[in-house]
């Protein structure tokens, strides 16, 4: 069965494979994949009743308690680095009935995160309930493994807001899974359902190759096994090919 295997596997299955097991690691490594394509849960839901590590959120964001760290990305060189670019901002969100959690928000949604933030606050002191909403889609990912020093921004934060530390490991426990979590989704999430589809169509392709190519070399070793020979000039790919085709006539 295994000489049987190895001989099914070709350098154009193999490619596939390889490169579709790659590509499916790159996804899982990203933090998104396979909570992705999990059953969603809205921001409603969080509220009601918290989040926990490794759950889809979608939905609006309605409630925001300001920003409390930025990402930056830069490019480094072997000699320098580039420049530091702002690529999004991370913002305290309430989740549960006291918790707190982060949201990444991209700088396309700055200027609406920040209306959202006041009208939070304004609310908070006896106003109108918030009208901004800001749409999200993405994972909720534990900020030690996933993002080097946000957690200790998260905390400093929760500090400056009040909590001591008795009460921030309570809150976490209650509402957050005992983790410190951030909500982080990728850019365009159509272009990550079109990236996670290709992935696997290009791993099923190459197992499609290779249960077939299995097959034929079955059916080669059966021929053999039964005395048949191969015609003169018939390669042993033709010959598995022919032998799997049956002809059946019918007298009249």
């Amino acid at each position: 069965m295994i000489g049987r295997l190895l001989r099914s596997i070709s350098g154009f299955s193999l490619t596939l494979l390889i490169f579709g097991c790659i590509w499916l690691g790159a996804l899982i490594k990203v933090g998104n994949f396979p909570q992705i394509i999990m059953p969603s849960h809205s921001y409603e839901e969080v509220l009601e009743n918290g989040l926990k590590n490794g759950q889809h959120i979608k939905g609006e964001i309605v409630y925001s308690l300001g920003s409390f760290a930025s990402e930056e990305s830069y490019t480094q060189y072997e000699d320098y680095r580039t420049a530091s670019k702002t690529t999004g901002y991370y913002y305290m969100i309430p989740v549960g009935e006291g918790g707190m959690a982060a949201v990444f928000v991209r700088k396309d949604d700055l200027d609406a995160m920040d209306a959202l933030t006041n009208e939070t606050y304004e609310y908070l002191m006896g106003g109108d309930a918030p009208q901004t909403e800001i749409h999200f889609e993405g994972v909720a990912v534990k900020m030690d493994k996933e993002l080097a020093g946000l957690e200790g921004a998260f905390r400093e934060q929760l500090e400056y807001m009040g909590y001591t530390e008795s009460d921030i490991q309570e809150m976490l426990s209650s509402y957050s899974d005992g983790e410190c979590l951030v909500l982080t989704g990728p850019a365009d999430m159509t272009t990550a359902y079109v990236m996670i589809a290709i992935a696997f169509i290009v791993l099923l392709l190459a197992i499609f190759l290779l249960v077939r190519n299995y097959r034929k070399e079955v059916a080669y070793d059966e021929m053999k096994a039964s005395g048949m020979t191969k015609p003169e000039g018939m390669t042993k790919r033709d010959m598995s090919t022919t032998i799997s085709q049956t002809t059946y006539y019918v007298n009249k």
